[in-house]
């Protein structure tokens, strides 16, 4: 097994027990990674691109918790990178793990065919087979848009061209991670899900402040458009070629 690292907040113990008691349960040992609370990070704001952000995303900047969860996870990836395991896996505290991920983690790391794999996302991303990987579960290249950073497996290649190319922070944690056709990184997926969201992922606590989406000037709302329109293109294309030419 690889090690596993979840990222959990100081003050949230409650997630923290629900989610080690079902590793525990499944004899997958695991590391807590202390997750920085984003508003309590000094000059967090000049840790963004703002022009970038601004033309990824509705809001001008992401809000301190959305910063929070995204050093999380780079500090999830560099205390990985202090170890010689050649991958782990690196979960948020909302997750519940299903008892097959035992098998589909044992198939993963027999072979080298993946840089990432994604073990929860929302959104079917309209994935292609690229080969089983238990009786029931295969992985997948996905040709759509998946979103979340819940759950998800990562190699040391993977994760020091993320630790580069992540900063500085341009949107949001599961957006970033997810851009192979800028990385190179042979992105996957398994289905179906090994991982599924726990009841208390219904709330967060992460650090939001509140804030919300505005309305855009028309300009501003169609080069956002553009941005995506030509994002989902480059998906497309890369999925194809790691689908069906690779």
């Amino acid at each position: 097994m690889p090690p596993i690292y979840v990222i959990n907040l100081d003050r949230d113990v409650e997630r923290m027990a629900s989610l080690a008691g079902s590793l525990k349960a499944l004899n997958l040992p695991f590391e807590r990674v202390s997750a920085v609370l984003g508003k309590e990070v000094p000059d967090w704001e000049k840790l963004v691109d703002v022009e970038l952000y601004g033309a990824r995303n509705r809001l001008p900047m992401p809000r301190p918790g959305e910063v929070g969860c995204y050093l999380s996870h780079l500090k999830a990836m560099e205390e990985f990178l202090r170890t010689d395991a050649p991958w782990c896996v690196i979960l948020e505290d909302d997750v519940e793990v299903r008892p097959e991920c035992v098998e589909v983690l044992a198939a993963l790391g027999q072979k080298d065919d993946w840089d990432l794999v994604k073990l929860f996302c929302f959104h079917s991303g309209l994935p292609v087979r690229k080969r089983a990987i238990t009786p029931t579960h295969h992985l997948v290249v996905h040709l759509t848009r998946t979103t979340s950073s819940a759950a998800y497996a990562v190699n040391r290649r993977a994760a020091e061209i993320l630790l580069r190319t992540m900063k500085p922070i341009a949107e949001q944690v599961d957006h970033a991670l997810e851009r192979p056709w800028e990385t190179g990184l042979r992105v996957r997926g398994v289905r179906p899900l090994p991982v599924v969201l726990a009841p208390v992922a219904a709330t967060t606590t992460i650090g939001y402040d509140g804030r919300h989406a505005v309305r855009m000037p028309w300009r501003r709302s169609f080069k956002l458009f553009l941005s995506r329109a030509s994002k989902e293109l480059r998906r497309f294309a890369n999925g194809i070629t790691e689908g069906f030419l690779r």
